[in-house]
């Protein structure tokens, strides 16, 4: 992901962000091979992010191999053409979205109690009023216990990019005519398109700063 200071979002934001999604990708790369890629519900606390893989996932095969993984935490929103930008401009369209990437260190727990304990977490996030939250070692969760591993990644750097409207001069006022196109189309996903980029507004001062 192009880092772009254009783009960049305070960190306050970029947590938010993070904290109101359910699902990243994983990235993991194994010498000689092709990179390997998973999407997988997640938890973070602090630095700290946990899921669950399969052990025969060849993901998670991969950052066994080489614990240097990526995860991504991204929210595409939708398009918009030149034209609700610059009539006489024909490369002004763009994409819509939020994305986080986080590069990481990963450690694997195999162990039936480590990964009972880590999708015990897990359904406390996924499913707070579950009748039956607490997973453990036995008869009923004992077998596909045995054929998965807690994966947990230590964050060591991040990038937050959001491509929320056009940016450059009079920003505010041409994403607030994008938002205001987006509403009008209708498509799927262009009101909440919309509400994200009427939000970005509200949040970005005329100096080019935040208001968080």
């Amino acid at each position: 992901m192009k880092d772009a200071p254009k783009h960049r979002i305070p960190k306050a934001l970029a947590d938010a962000f993070v904290a109101s999604q359910k699902q990243g990708t994983l990235a993991a790369y194994a010498e000689g091979g092709f990179p390997r890629l998973s999407l997988l519900p997640f938890v973070m606390d602090g630095d700290v992010i946990e899921m669950h893989c399969v052990q025969l996932d060849p993901t998670f095969e991969a950052l066994c191999r080489n614990p240097r993984v990526t995860f991504m935490v991204s929210d595409y929103l939708g398009t918009y053409p030149s034209e609700w930008v610059d009539p006489n401009d024909g490369g002004r369209g763009s994409t819509i979205f939020r994305a986080v990437s986080f590069d990481c260190l990963a450690t694997c727990d195999t162990s039936p109690v480590g990964v009972a304990a880590g999708l015990t977490r897990l359904l406390s996030v996924y499913e707070p009023d579950a009748p039956h939250g607490t997973i453990t070692d036995g008869e009923v969760y004992g077998a596909r216990l045995r054929q998965l591993a807690l994966v947990r990644l230590q964050v060591v750097a991040t990038q937050a990019k959001f491509k929320i409207g056009p940016p450059g001069a009079d920003e505010k006022s041409r994403r607030a005519n994008v938002a205001a196109q987006l509403r009008k189309r209708g498509q799927p996903g262009d009101v909440e398109a919309a509400r994200w980029i009427d939000h970005y507004n509200e949040l970005r001062r005329e100096d080019g700063g935040w208001s968080v």
